[in-house]
């Protein structure tokens, strides 16, 4: 959706700061969330769906316009939405600093004609480093070195995709400082996203949002889950938000007119705070859920054309093979997708499994060689159950094989996350191998830790200019390479052991550091000086026979 077409709806009387700043501050930094509500005069039966009608404009709406500044000459328009009672709140984050007036317009008395400006200011540079998400939302880079494969601020800022799996933290009776302790952790370790199912309907009634009809929405839990994103927001933390999870009989079930109106209302509600859009999980079970293919094309369109933000927007689909996959198999959503204006970046979904989990380097290299060049991630690869299977190794296989055959990032999953099992809210006994009692810190998984590591590392370094070349690496079973040839070169040798590197287009005037990173223990574990030139044998610092244990490695070479 072009800038010119910004539009969303918003209403006005009290006026809140959210997020970041706190309530009546002055000063409204860049992308904090500004509330305005206000009371509604008719009686309605059904404020939520009769504020959202099906195809139709709705209820309120707000444009917020540019006075000076950077601002000046903007235009956007949000929509309201219902918030309990009489009750309807519209939600702006000012994407450019200077002032901006506003005015509410409605058929509804009470909601028609609120008005007032907020002024709007730059963060600094230390503010930015305080909290990312203040460089703005996530959107594909296309420019620079490799465009259209890796993700960036809106301030220009290189985004290194490291999720974490939030599936089912919409279960009631969860506390929120069990939630702050999950986005303090992923944090610290540096991750950048929460891939949260902000469930119309869950899996079960205790995480869906919405009743039995899909008709009203749970406000008070919403507001509970609204204040775990507004958290994790402040945490540095984007979070993907999937309102649905693919099902059987969905156009019976739910509804296709419910499944959009629960989309309206999320993007007028959540709007507002550093989100990702994804259409629904594994959105093409059991057939696109009996709805086709086509409604999901629409819906996709849909949420683009209606979102002001233009937002990253895909889906997560279901790979071959798995349950209630068969229908529609997909490895990743480039198979039927990739050509959708409306999809900026491919998911891919490997599922369970060692076999599946070394599809992942394949997968990419597909959805890579397309054009035009969209992004990829694997947003659900192998998740790490009970300590050990999969194995650290497993997880770290998954990840750098991703990354360095020219993913945008990788997800990850595992423990007590990604079912949401917590002391106050525990899951049900199931087939999956989870660790049930919690006398083991599962945030702390060798797969978790691993996976921090290299979000740190790779921030430390230029990664999104980084290409794949595994033809740099030769006689090595896996051959994982990414480069800037000539002048840096990122190895992954996942038994450890011997490889040649190809340090042409050097010279052997050229002098490169070498640095051999233990990935077992996340350090650094020895550093040397070697010339450029042609072809050159590294070994790792450890491996059999010398050890009989299998370890794997990380080669860093930097010219000097």
């Amino acid at each position: 959706m072009s800038k010119s077409k910004l539009s969303i709806m918003l209403l006005a009387a009290v006026v809140l700061v959210l997020g970041d700043a706190a309530v009546g501050q002055s000063r409204i930094g860049q992308w904090d969330v500004f509330e305005i509500s206000m009371e509604a005069q008719k009686q309605y039966a059904n404020p939520y769906t009769e504020s959202l009608p099906d195809k139709a404009e709705s209820l309120v709406r707000v444009t917020f316009t540019g006075m000076d500044g950077e601002a000046q000459g903007q235009s956007i328009s949000i929509t309201g939405f219902w918030a309990g009672g009489q009750t309807f709140k519209g939600r702006f984050a000012p994407p450019l600093p200077g002032t901006w007036a506003y005015r509410s317009a409605s058929s509804d008395p009470g909601l028609n004609g609120a008005r007032g400006t907020l002024t709007c200011s730059k963060w600094s540079a230390s503010e930015k480093n305080e909290n990312p998400c203040r460089r703005g939302w996530v959107r594909v880079c296309q420019t620079g070195p490799r465009p259209g494969r890796y993700f960036e601020y809106t301030d220009g800022t290189p985004f290194l995709w490291i999720a974490d799996t939030w599936w089912n933290w919409t279960k009631r009776g969860i506390l929120l400082a069990s939630f702050k302790k999950l986005a303090d952790d992923r944090a610290e370790k540096g991750f950048t996203v929460g891939q949260l199912f902000f469930a119309g309907r869950g899996w079960g009634r205790q995480s869906s949002l919405l009743d039995r009809s899909f008709t009203i929405p749970d406000l008070e839990h919403i507001d509970h889950i609204e204040r775990m994103i507004r958290y994790a927001n402040s945490r540095g933390l984007t979070v993907w938000i999937h309102p649905w999870w693919g099902g059987r009989s969905l156009d019976t079930q739910i509804g296709a007119e419910n499944i959009r109106r629960w989309w309206r209302y999320v993007m007028a509600r959540l709007g507002a705070y550093n989100v990702i859009w994804t259409l629904a999980g594994e959105y093409n079970l059991y057939n696109y859920g009996d709805l086709g293919l086509a409604f999901w094309k629409d819906l996709g369109r849909m949420i683009d054309e209606q979102d002001p933000y233009d937002r990253l927007l895909s889906t997560h689909p279901t790979p071959p093979a798995w349950g209630g996959g068969q229908d529609a198999p997909q490895w990743s959503t480039s198979a039927v997708l990739h050509n959708e204006p409306w999809l900026n970046y491919n998911q891919s979904q490997v599922g369970h499994g060692k076999w599946r989990n070394e599809m992942i380097p394949q997968v990419v290299m597909a959805d890579c060689a397309r054009t035009p060049a969209k992004p990829i991630v694997v947003t659900e690869p192998w998740y790490e159950f009970i300590q050990g299977n999969p194995t650290g190794a497993d997880i770290r296989f998954g990840a750098l094989s991703a990354i360095l055959s020219g993913a945008a990032g990788h997800s990850y999953a595992g423990g007590h996350v990604w079912k949401a099992h917590v002391p106050e809210a525990p899951s049900g006994k199931d087939t999956w191998p989870m660790e049930m009692s919690f006398d083991v810190n599962t945030l702390d998984y060798p797969g978790a830790v691993s996976l921090g590591f290299l979000a740190g590392f790779l921030k430390s370094i230029a990664w999104w200019q980084l290409e794949p070349h595994p033809e740099l690496v030769t006689e090595y079973p896996t051959p994982y390479c990414a480069a800037v040839p000539g002048r840096e070169y990122l190895v992954y040798l996942r038994y450890g052991g011997s490889a040649h590197v190809d340090l042409c287009p050097s010279s052997a005037q050229d002098s490169f550091e070498t640095t051999w990173i233990d990935l077992t223990t996340s350090k650094p574990a020895r550093s040397a000086t070697v010339s450029g030139g042609d072809r050159h044998l590294f070994t790792s610092p450890r491996g059999y026979p010398g050890s009989k244990e299998v370890s794997d490695w990380l080669l860093h070479i930097v010219r000097k």
